[in-house]
């Protein structure tokens, strides 16, 4: 992940090499897929195993389609983190969180037309649970944000080998988690565009706003701190310099020994 200045980014809109409306479609139908995906599993019960594996694999197969052309934002949350870092222009988080959201949208609105009535009842999934305060929920949301930003900071880190799949898996792996741990309080949201496709469609508006300031916040953080923190520096050119060059005396020197062992023999 580079570094870069604020940038409004407007250029973005019109430059074949910057790929930004690609890319937006790209966001676009990753959340519908992910919603498609989330939203029939969902319906088929309370089961928070069930539930919490199929987001997680719907996250990672997502992730492996778009990944390498959006960078598999498909979360406002993940795209307001990597704004603020500096990871993405102001157009590009914009556009970005426009398609995750109407893709979310049509994805439960396809669902709910593809499916019974009596499946629908189950679609209360993002609610808090009764002993659940709306401080305790918003502070449940703010650390799946946070854990699920850290895992994606990790995953992408330039210093680390670039294993798209694997990265991928990493963060299947963080949501299906996040759902097994915090799925019973919240319903463990993580994602505002999902969150709001559901509100929308079926029309449960209860303690929305938690649902976006928990995950959002909790991703500025955990970029903050990845960044001022966990976050390796990129090595100075001269010590990579230096060490190439180590590495090729040495081999040199060893086929050195090699011709010299063969001339003796």
């Amino acid at each position: 992940m580079s570094h870069n200045k604020y940038s409004c980014g407007f250029e973005e809109f019109y430059s074949k090499d910057h790929n930004l409306w690609k890319s937006a479609i790209a966001e676009f139908f990753g959340s519908l897929l992910l919603n498609i995906f989330a939203g029939a599993a969902f319906a088929q019960g309370e089961d928070i195993i069930f539930k919490a594996f199929s987001s997680g694999l719907g996250i990672y197969i997502v992730n492996v389609i778009i990944g390498k052309l959006s960078g598999g934002h498909i979360n406002p949350a993940v795209t307001v983190a990597m704004l603020i870092s500096r990871r993405i222009t102001i157009a590009r988080a914009f556009l970005y969180i426009i398609s995750q959201c109407c893709g979310s949208i049509l994805g439960i609105f396809m669902i709910k037309y593809l499916l019974d009535d009596i499946y629908h009842y189950n679609w209360h999934s993002y609610e808090l649970n009764e002993n659940i305060s709306a401080l305790q929920g918003l502070a449940m949301e703010f650390v799946l944000g946070f854990s699920l930003l850290l895992t994606i900071f990790a995953a992408y880190d330039i210093n680390t080998r670039n294993m798209h799949c694997v990265n991928c898996l990493a963060i299947g792996l963080c949501v299906t988690l996040g759902h097994l741990t915090f799925g019973r309080y919240t319903g463990a949201g993580m994602n505002p565009a999902n969150v709001l496709s559901v509100a929308a469609i079926f029309g449960n508006w209860n303690f929305h706003w938690i649902y976006w300031l928990g995950p959002i916040f909790g991703g500025i953080m955990a970029a903050v701190i990845y960044i001022q923190i966990l976050e390796i520096p990129l090595q100075p050119a001269k010590v990579i310099e230096a060490a190439d060059k180590y590495r090729f005396h040495v081999f040199e020197r060893e086929m050195l020994k090699m011709k010299s062992n063969e001339n003796c023999a």
